[in-house]
């Protein structure tokens, strides 16, 4: 581009006693930008006067160069430029004529519940949260799941891979009953925000309970645990109790059978020793 100086006009056209100032500076984004601004203006002719376009050169000032006396520049300074050349050369693509928004991804349900629900029994969110995800999974990718837990209306927002899958929760999900609540579904218009701002008591309360419910779920799986060890050692217990009642039975059988065999053989040798008086008496 070109552009005019104090005078009004291009800088060949200084008056005279100034004609040694005849520099116009412009800058481009790119280097291809200056070869292209080289082919096309150089040696062109504006007004009658011949332009003459070349590379800016630059040097030093002077014989000597100190680093140490050149001032630094700040760290916020080095991140606000560098913010600004991305900002230069980021190119996105337009979005192409009929391409969804990103919020019509994003499916508003309303109704669900009421926020006292939530006072009376912490866990209802997450079972709600559960719930919604389940049943919207039934239209497709489901990436995420809010509950709106103080929003009068009771509000849940879903968000979806692709707008197709939320118009089919909208269809699904609309005029259906949930909870004993009709509830309504729509598209999110991409403005409205559903989060409702609490004061530091209400926030101090609402993690109060939070905690107290995560003691809760903690205390109970130490119960079952300890019920569970309970349950193993009155088990080995009862089987000690057994296998000792059955070593206790099978020394008896043991005894009982060692008496009755040498009950046996005593009757047997008596028998022998009668046979042996007959004989000798005969």
């Amino acid at each position: 581009m070109l552009g005019r100086d104090d005078f009004g006009d291009y800088a060949a056209d200084y008056p005279p006693g100034l004609r040694n100032l005849k520099a116009q500076f412009s800058f481009f984004r790119s280097v291809e930008s200056v070869d292209l601004a080289l082919k096309i203006l150089d040696k062109s002719q504006i007004r009658g006067k011949t332009l003459s376009v070349q590379r800016a050169k630059f040097q030093m000032k002077g014989e000597t160069y100190d680093p140490a006396l050149k001032p630094k520049r700040k760290k916020k300074d080095k991140e606000r430029q560098k913010k600004l050349h991305e900002k230069l050369f980021d190119w996105k693509p337009e979005r192409a004529p009929g391409e969804p928004m990103r919020h019509e991804r994003v499916v508003i349900i309303k109704n669900l519940f009421s926020p006292e629900d939530f006072d009376k029994e912490v866990s209802l969110l997450l079972e709600y949260q559960q719930d919604i995800r389940s049943e919207c999974l039934k239209c497709g990718d489901v990436r995420k799941v809010v509950i709106y837990d103080r929003h009068p209306e009771g509000v849940a927002q879903v968000t979806f891979r692709e707008s197709t899958e939320a118009q089919a929760c909208v269809q699904l999900l609309n005029g259906r009953w949930f909870s004993q609540r009709k509830i309504s579904a729509e598209i999110w218009d991409g403005k409205t925000r559903y989060k409702i701002a609490e004061t530091d008591a209400e926030t101090e309360a609402r993690i109060a309970k939070w905690d107290q419910y995560l003691d809760d779920g903690q205390e109970e799986p130490r119960q079952k645990v300890a019920k569970s060890m309970n349950k193993g050692k009155q088990k080995q217990e009862e089987t000690a109790k057994k296998n000792s009642e059955e070593t206790e039975t099978a020394k008896r059988s043991n005894i009982a059978e060692r008496a009755t065999t040498e009950e046996v053989a005593r009757a047997s040798s008596n028998s022998e020793h009668s046979g042996e008086l007959v004989r000798n008496n005969d």
